[in-house]
């Protein structure tokens, strides 16, 4: 008999990292299999590459913890560049979409894994409640007309703080880990830019 699946939307960020630490290591989450998609999102911010370093470095990591299928797509707004919004559109909501249609050719997902954090939860603003409602509501209603039992959103680190999970993060998967929203680039070596909200989020984490 097939397993069901749980589907980890990753970005190799801090909080996507400890979702897949989550679905790797606990127990409760053994009865599935799992699938890991990796977005590379091109935009203003240009994150895209030093993204996919760390996923690839990550994920190297956890196959020698546990077997996964792994897929990616891209999505690619450079060209509304002239837009003055460097977040357009949200990268939750592109992360949605893109769960949405996996769920819709593959009904044996059952859980779409995403990373909302304790911190997120008590600190986190009415706005950042509203995105994370219009990214949902972009997931249920992209499944309306599918046939079978859709998949349903899981959090499995949302009783974590961010620092929690830095803290229970291996070692060598906390090196791995990219947060810079407007990396510095070096011929192909990406650098955080230590000024954005990230930066600052994470410089009492790790020194940059």
């Amino acid at each position: 008999m097939t397993k069901p699946k749980i589907l980890c939307m990753f970005s190799g960020g801090v909080d996507s990292t400890g979702v897949l630490h989550e679905l790797v290591t606990n127990e409760k989450y053994k009865s599935h299999s799992l699938i890991i998609h990796h977005i590379h999102i091109w935009n203003r911010e240009n994150r895209a590459m030093a993204e996919l370093a760390a996923v690839k470095s990550i994920l190297n990591y956890y196959k020698k913890e546990a077997s996964f299928i792994f897929s990616q797509s891209t999505f690619d707004t450079r060209g509304f560049a002239v837009l003055k919004s460097n977040r357009f559109p949200m990268d939750m909501d592109v992360c949605a979409f893109t769960a949405s249609q996996i769920c819709a050719a593959r009904p044996d997902v059952q859980y779409v894994a995403m990373g909302r954090t304790k911190t997120d939860v008590e600190s986190g603003s009415e706005n950042f409640q509203k995105r994370m409602q219009r990214a949902q509501a972009i997931f249920k209603s992209s499944l309306s007309l599918e046939q079978h039992k859709p998949a349903e959103y899981i959090f499995p680190v949302v009783n974590f703080t961010k620092r929690e999970i830095w803290d229970f993060l291996p070692e060598d998967v906390r090196v791995a880990t990219w947060w810079c929203r407007r990396p510095i680039y070096e011929e192909e070596l990406a650098k955080p830019c230590g000024k954005c909200s990230t930066c600052q989020e994470m410089q009492e984490f790790k020194k940059i």
